[in-house]
């Protein structure tokens, strides 16, 4: 049973031996290998066992990986996101057909995703055919290989390597220095064949009243002293399998065999695993075996236990659909899209005027803008997720690049609005520019405003979280990429209903005063707007970058402001074409401004907010501090949130609720997500949420927590406060005896 343990110790010994007697003789054994090809988070090289070919149909290369801390590179089956390094050959000369052993890899799980590869030093060995062994063989290989730790990141290398037929030196060695390396790695790929020393020996797969599994029985664990560390599925139906749990032996099943039940996820509905075809990995301490095998007998599944199954098996989709509408159509009157309200009512005064047929295709066009942006939206979420990074709702305000573009954005809008775009040059100019805008609005271009219009509303409202929001973005999030699609488009149609209701009757625009001269005064303070909107967004970039960061930005605003201002005075072609110029600098340097900025250091002490006392986010504390009877209000809350602004100022700060957070007994934990931040993403997720605010109450009367609606009240805020045990002092707040 143990035949092949006892094969690969004894080719391990025979090329340690070989390596060793290296030593004793001079240029015994030689490096044959390539440069390191280095990148900040990884360096890559290809070695070789082999120092000729010496008559061999094979050669054993290595593709070595030295890894930075946290940083990780993919198996040949991903799992639920990445991909494996990718080989190309091309150039090459004496090389056929190349094979990857792949050793044994490791599970990492995050966000209920499970993906498969390598952390620190790995090297793939590679068996090459060799079509003349009497050549020698010139290697060119280019490898493209992802590697993630927060964030994802694609790199690439080139790597020249010649091996010759025959050595130069008739007493150099045939194995190489590194060949010894290249077998360490070689005895933790999986065994594969007949007669293993561990084996499935049965698999079926159950459908329980709350999770469909796969079950495995597997012999030889006792004989061979190891215990399982973990047991990997690959197939080619789209389904997903979570980690192995030890059951015990069921009734009537054969002796001698472990038995181990594993998760199914993402079965489309009806489908099957009934002889399925499948290649199971069984990993054990340091032995590892891989065999395919056909899954028996599956049990029919009841309705309520169907493979496939969403994160929120429970919940009905046309539930959640409701939800993802109330919650789009809701958004629409939340704190933060109030500073975008000025586009809407300035689009709408525009279209007083126009005939209906304009006016109900200007609110179409603005309505297919908001949807797009929420399209958009999930694509990069979903890109996100496939890379196995973060995702979640307005994490582009974490993002300084993605910031300072909407200051500049909001500036400029700002300054259009205010008449200093308007074109008075000479009259042939002017001229030239009423030719092209007839010429666009034959062609229909004066639809792309209105849908701009919807585009940016939303990317500005993406911080708000109202509710029914936060259930539908968390099972969205947390599901299929087809259930992040869906949810995000009906957001989207809920935030543009009220476009979509004046585009059937157009009549509602027409109520509006007709235009006039207050059009210039509702321009000036809707521009004033618009500004405020910028200086919040730099409030929120210089918690980001520092508020040196932040002025350097704002002034590049205002320079290029100012140049704008100083066109817009002058009718003379060479100074336009030189403030021109100067403008277009200014606004350059607020938009690379913040590449030259140290961000300032995040806070990890307790601080003051108002009338609260705020300890430094620490999660891990909080079931000690519920043991000595304390009770816990989590607010996960970050400067891009006017949503949490307003919970704020208008609940956690009032006299009510303030007089009980202030109690002895309570706690008050606040967790600071203006910038990227694993650990708060991490703690989010594990309650399904993936935005913010978040809320919850903990104590010793509700150690699991009590979570809160993204909207607080003070009455939800007290209420929580008691059934969390903080005592009388809730309930005197709230108004009891």
């Amino acid at each position: 049973m143990l035949r092949h343990l006892i094969i690969r110790f004894t080719v391990l010994f025979a090329v340690t031996i070989l390596s060793v007697s290296s030593f004793g003789t001079a240029n015994a054994a030689q490096d044959m290998t390539t440069a390191w090809t280095d990148e900040d988070f990884a360096s890559v090289r290809l070695i070789s066992a082999q120092t000729r070919t010496n008559g061999s149909d094979t050669l054993r290369l290595g593709l070595e990986f030295e890894l930075q801390p946290d940083w990780k590179i993919y198996w040949r089956s991903a799992g639920d996101a990445g991909f494996p390094p990718q080989l190309d050959w091309t150039g090459s000369e004496n090389i056929g057909d190349a094979t990857i052993l792949w050793p044994a890899p490791h599970r990492f799980s995050i966000f209920g995703l499970e993906t498969f590869g390598y952390k620190n030093q790995i090297i793939l060995p590679i068996d090459v055919a060799i079509p003349n062994p009497d050549q020698p063989v010139s290697v060119r290989l280019n490898v493209d290989y992802l590697v993630c730790s927060d964030i994802c990141i694609p790199a690439s290398a080139n790597f020249n390597l010649d091996i010759p037929a025959i050595a130069a030196d008739s007493s150099a060695s045939v194995a190489s220095n590194q060949a010894h390396q290249i077998e360490k790695f070689v005895s933790r790929v999986p065994l594969r064949g007949t007669d293993l020393p561990i084996s499935v020996n049965s698999i079926t797969a159950q459908s329980g009243s709350e999770q469909p599994v796969l079950r495995l029985g597997i012999s030889g664990l006792t004989d061979a002293d190891v215990s399982v560390d973990d047991i990997l599925i690959e197939s080619d139906l789209r389904a997903g399998f979570g980690m192995p749990t030890a059951v015990s032996q069921p009734e009537g099943s054969s002796s001698g065999l472990s038995y181990f039940e594993l998760p199914v996820f993402g079965l489309a509905d009806g489908q099957s695993l009934d002889q399925a075809a499948l290649t199971v990995t069984v990993i054990a301490g340091p032995l590892s075996i891989e065999q395919p095998v056909t899954v028996g007998t599956v049990k029919s599944l009841t309705a309520s236990s169907q493979i496939g199954a969403s994160p929120a098996d429970t919940t009905s989709i046309w539930l959640i659909a409701i939800f993802a509408l109330l919650g789009g159509l809701i958004l629409n009157v939340m704190p933060c899209v109030l500073p975008v309200l000025s586009i809407k009512v300035m689009s709408v005064i525009n279209m007083r005027a126009e005939d209906t047929k304009h006016v109900r295709s200007g609110f179409l066009a603005s309505a297919a803008g908001i949807v797009t942006s929420f399209w958009l939206i999930a694509a990069a979420l979903v890109a996100i997720k496939l890379a196995g990074g973060s995702i979640g709702w307005g994490i582009q305000f974490q993002q300084p690049l993605f910031l300072t573009v909407m200051t500049i954005i909001l500036a400029v809008f700002a300054l259009n609005m205010w008449g200093l775009f308007e074109i008075s040059g000479p009259s042939e100019l002017g001229n030239v520019a009423n030719d092209a805008i007839t010429d666009q609005q034959s062609r229909g271009r004066h639809l792309s405003s209105h849908f701009l219009t919807g585009m940016f509303a939303t990317l500005l409202a993406t911080p708000c979280s109202a509710p029914f929001l936060g259930t539908a973005i968390g099972f969205a999030l947390a599901g299929s990429l087809f259930d992040i699609f869906l949810i995000f488009t009906l957001l989207g149609v809920g935030l543009a209903l009220p476009y979509l209701a004046i585009a059937i009757r157009p009549g509602v625009a027409r109520l509006l005063p007709k235009p006039g001269r207050w059009m210039n005064v509702v321009k000036i303070v809707l521009g004033l707007a618009l500004i405020g909107t910028a200086i919040w967004l730099l409030g929120i970039l210089s918690v980001q970058i520092g508020f040196g960061g932040a002025i350097a930005v704002g002034g590049g605003l205002v320079a290029g402001s100012l140049f704008v201002w100083a066109r817009s005075r002058t009718e003379k072609l060479r100074p336009r074409f030189a403030f021109t110029a100067l403008a277009v600098t200014g606004f350059l340097v607020a938009l690379f401004a913040p590449g030259f900025a140290k961000p300032p250091q995040q806070a990890t002490v307790a601080r003051s907010n108002g009338q609260l006392e705020w300890q430094a986010f620490a999660p891990d504390t909080i079931p000690a501090l519920i043991a000595n009877g304390k009770t816990v209000l989590v607010d996960v809350t970050a400067e891009w949130c006017v949503t949490c602004q307003v919970n704020k100022k208008l609940v956690l700060e009032t006299s009510e609720v303030a007089r009980a957070l202030g109690a002895d007994n309570v706690v008050l934990m606040q967790a600071d997500w203006t910038r990227p931040d694993q650990e708060i993403a991490d703690y989010l997720a594990s309650y399904g949420r993936f935005g913010i605010p978040f809320n919850a109450v903990f104590g010793p009367d509700a150690p699991d927590g009590i979570l809160l609606s993204e909207l607080l009240s003070v009455d939800a805020v007290l209420d929580a406060l008691q059934k969390a045990g903080a005592g009388d002092g809730a309930k005197i707040a709230k108004g009891g005896a």
